[in-house]
C-alpha cells in the first residue's frame, strides 16, 4: 500500500508513525524542511520539500501510483487544493482535514470535491466530547463494529467491587454476558492482561462490551448512573460552539463561558438554547457566582492549556462534579490522569489522528486503532474464506499472550467468543494485539506466509456456534 501524505505536524507524525509500523510505504510531502529532517530521523520513509497545492511537486511525490492520499496540513485551501490535483492524477482515495465549519456542513458530501473524507477536527473532538458526557462512568469511549460494541476506560476505585480480584474472576462472578476486560493501564503503563492478572485501585481498565450491556457493566461496578444535567463549557471557540450545538438537541442545561465580549454575542445569534455567559473561566467568584458547584461537569477547551488545567482544577475546588479539559500537548495526558488533577484530559490533534487511521484500511481490514504510548492496537477484520482460523474452536488456536479476540459481529448478531466458539466466513473480529504478534495474527486471520502452531493443522473442527 502507498500513502502520499501532506502535513508532517504533530497530526501527520502520529499518522506516519502508526502507518510505518504497518510497513506502508509512505511520502510525506511538507514545507518545512525542519520538519522533514525530524520525520527522517524517525523512520525510514520518503520525504519531499515543496507546496502540495503544486503539481509538479505531486508529480515529484510519485502520487500517480498512490493507493492514499491524506493532505492534513494545518490550511483548510491547501488541503482541499491538493486532493482536487491528486484525484486529477488518479489517486484512488482521498482524505481531506478541514477546520472550517462552514465547509464542513456546506459540503458534508465531500464528493462535491471529488474528496471521499473530510474530517474537521473540531467535529471530531465535539462527537468524543459528547459521547463522553452521555457516559459519565468512563474516562475514554470508542465504538465499534458499525457502533454495535463499547470500548470503554472505566477508573478503579478503593469501592470498586473489581478492585483485589483477577481478571479470570471478573469472568466467572458476573455473569454479565458480552463483556471482557480488553486492556489495564497502570503507572503510565499499558498492558493486557493475563487470566491471573489482579486489578488494583487506581488501576484504568478498559472493557469490551456490548452496547446492550453497558449499563448493566456500571451497574455492577457501582457507578453512578446519574445523567448528565447541567454542563458548564469554558471556551466559545470552534469547539465549544459544536458541542453547544449538538447539545442543544439534548436535555442538557448547557452554559457556556466566554472572555470575549464579541464572541457572546456570536454565539448568542447562533445557538438558541444554551446560556451565553461572558465571564473568565479561571475567575473563582465568576464561577461560584454562576453555580458551577452545581454543575455535573465543566468543560474547558480554550487555546491555552494552563487554562484549561487551572480552570478545571478550581471547578473541581468549587464542587464540579465531573471535569475535562483540552490539553494540545499529548505527553500532559498521562501526567494529569495519573495526578487525578483532572477526570479527563484530551488532545483534538490525537483524536483527529486516530479517526484518520480508522479510515485507512488495508485488505480485509475495517479499521486500526491505537492506544497512546503503548505498543497495542485494536483492529477491526473481516474473516474471508481460506483464513486457518476458519471453524476452529477458540481455544484450540493457541494464541499467544498479548493477543486476544474481543467481540465478534456475526450478520446482524454480536457476542464475545469463548473457547468453544469459532469463526466464520463473513464475521468481523475486534482484535486487540501487541505489535510483536503481528505476523502470528496475520498468519491466521488475513491468511499470509509465515507458519502456523501445529495444533491449527492437528485439531479437527468443532461445531459452530448457533
Amino acid at each position: 500500500m502507498r500513502v502520499i501524505i501532506i502535513g508532517a505536524g504533530e497530526v501527520g507524525y502520529h499518522v506516519i508513525g502508526a502507518l510505518y509500523r504497518e510497513g506502508v510505504d509512505i511520502v510525506a510531502v511538507d514545507t518545512h524542511p525542519s520538519v522533514l529532517e525530524h520525520l527522517k530521523s524517525d523512520f525510514n520513509i520518503t520525504t519531499l520539500l515543496g507546496n502540495a497545492t503544486n503539481e509538479d511537486v505531486l508529480k515529484a511525490a510519485g502520487v500517480e501510483g498512490a493507493d492514499l492520499f491524506l493532505a492534513i496540513t494545518n490550511y483548510d485551501e491547501t488541503n482541499i487544493i491538493s486532493c482536487m490535483l491528486a484525484g486529477r492524477l488518479g489517486v484512488k482515495k482521498k482524505v481531506a482535514r478541514v477546520k472550517s465549519l462552514d465547509i464542513g456542513h456546506s459540503f458534508g458530501e465531500a464528493l462535491h470535491f471529488g474528496i471521499d473524507l473530510i474530517i474537521n477536527p473540531y467535529e471530531v473532538a465535539a462527537e468524543h466530547l459528547e459521547l463522553l458526557l452521555q457516559h459519565p462512568q468512563a474516562t475514554d469511549i470508542n465504538l465499534f463494529l458499525g457502533e454495535q460494541v463499547y470500548l470503554v476506560r472505566i477508573p478503579i476505585t478503593a469501592e470498586c467491587p473489581l478492585t483485589g480480584t483477577s481478571v479470570k474472576n471478573f469472568g466467572q462472578q458476573t455473569k454479565l454476558p458480552n463483556t471482557l476486560i480488553a486492556l489495564v493501564q497502570r503507572g503510565g503503563e499499558s498492558f493486557m492482561p493475563s487470566a491471573d492478572t489482579m486489578i488494583r485501585k487506581g488501576d484504568h481498565v478498559y472493557f469490551f462490551c456490548a452496547q446492550e450491556q453497558i449499563r448493566a457493566l456500571y451497574r455492577f461496578l457501582r457507578l453512578p448512573d446519574k445523567p448528565t444535567r447541567r454542563v458548564f463549557i469554558n471556551g466559545g471557540g470552534h469547539i465549544g460552539y459544536s458541542l453547544a450545538k449538538r447539545l442543544e438537541k439534548t436535555k442538557m442545561d448547557v452554559r457556556i463561558l466566554e472572555i470575549s465580549e464579541w464572541r457572546c454575542q456570536e454565539l448568542s445569534q447562533k445557538l438558541y438554547q444554551a446560556l451565553i455567559l461572558n465571564a473568565d473561566g479561571m475567575d473563582s467568584l465568576a464561577l461560584k457566582a454562576e453555580g458551577v458547584d452545581q454543575a455535573d461537569c465543566f468543560i474547558s477547551i480554550t487555546s491555552s492549556d494552563e487554562v484549561n488545567v487551572v480552570s478545571a482544577m478550581q471547578a473541581t475546588e468549587l464542587g464540579t462534579t465531573r471535569t475535562i479539559c483540552l490539553v494540545k500537548q499529548p505527553e500532559y495526558i498521562p501526567i494529569l490522569a495519573e495526578r487525578e488533577v483532572v477526570d479527563v484530559a484530551f488532545s483534538p490533534r490525537q483524536l483527529t489522528a486516530r479517526k484518520i487511521l480508522r479510515y485507512v484500511r488495508g485488505q480485509n481490514l475495517d479499521s486500526f486503532f491505537t492506544f497512546s504510548s503503548s505498543d497495542i492496537e485494536l483492529l477491526e477484520l473481516q474473516i474471508q474464506p481460506g483464513q486457518p482460523c476458519l471453524d476452529i474452536p477458540m481455544a484450540q488456536l493457541e494464541l499467544p499472550p498479548g493477543v486476544l479476540v474481543g467481540a465478534v459481529r456475526r450478520n446482524e448478531m454480536i457476542f464475545i467468543p469463548r473457547g468453544q466458539d469459532s469463526l466464520r466466513v463473513g464475521d468481523t473480529i475486534l482484535l486487540l494485539q501487541q505489535r510483536r504478534n503481528r505476523k502470528f495474527t496475520r498468519a491466521l486471520f488475513l491468511a499470509e506466509t509465515p507458519p502456523l502452531p501445529t495444533a491449527l493443522a492437528e485439531n479437527p473442527p468443532a461445531a459452530e456456534r448457533q
